[in-house]
């Protein structure tokens, strides 16, 4: 038995993501990346 959240297409959208072609999320606006509250833990490639 698996014990999995669900996400549903209206729960996604309050959180400013929507679904690609390839099955990944993707912000709706791409100007919000930077507005996120929380820091990115991935260190950027220089």
């Amino acid at each position: 038995m698996t014990n999995k959240r669900k996400f549903t297409k209206k729960q996604m959208a309050s959180l400013g993501l929507k679904k690609t072609e390839n099955g990944d999320y993707d912000y709706i606006n791409p100007e919000e990346r930077t507005n996120s509250k929380y820091r990115s833990i991935k260190k950027e490639s220089k």
